[in-house]
């Protein structure tokens, strides 16, 4: 199986931000406002927005097309799944996290908020569970695009993408709790 250009993104994506955080939570890496603290916050909540609206919006109409039966709706809504991951979730994550980490730096740091280091942990769980996550999209679009009369396989991948689509979403709505109900 070959990997797409969109999921080489969001993985490469992934771990750049990983390693962004964790060399700034370690302190190996500061991050100063660049923008005032407002911009950033707009910035980050407008990813927020693109990324929690996606991973919320996308499944839900994908389930649409795939229990409609009609396999050019599907393989419609497979490809523009793919584009609204790569150009709405992959940044959305990008702009939630580098600006997160911006707006940590005005309180100390993440490392000076508890409920920073949570969403950290949560945020490399999230991670870990996005990787087999991409590889599964992978290998629907591939199905759809190659064997769209393979209703047994098709049902099969579906299921495991509702049961890790719902595990992956579940990190960033607790992170989004922690964000919204903090005391500082």
């Amino acid at each position: 199986m070959t990997i797409s250009k969109g999921a080489i993104t969001a993985l490469l994506n992934g771990l750049i931000l990983m390693v962004l955080t964790l060399a700034e939570f370690w302190g190996l890496l500061p991050f100063h406002l660049l923008l005032s603290y407002q911009w950033h916050k707009i910035l980050h909540i407008f990813g927020v927005v693109m990324f929690m609206g996606n991973m919320i919006a996308g499944p839900v109409w994908f389930l649409f097309a795939y229990y409609s039966g009609d396999k050019a709706l599907l393989s419609f809504a497979a490809r523009l799944l793919y584009l609204t991951d790569l150009y709405l979730t992959v940044p959305g994550i990008a702009l939630t996290v580098i600006n997160g980490l911006f707006l940590a730096s005005a309180f100390g740091g993440t490392h000076q908020q508890p409920w920073l280091f949570y969403s950290i942990i949560l945020m490399i769980v999230m991670w870990l569970l996005s990787v087999p996550l991409i590889f599964l999209q992978e290998k629907i679009y591939a199905t759809i695009q190659n064997e769209p009369d393979n209703a047994l396989k098709m049902n099969r991948l579906m299921n495991w993408w509702g049961v890790l689509g719902t595990l992956v979403s579940l990190p960033p709505i607790v992170i989004f709790y922690l964000m919204v109900a903090k005391s500082i």
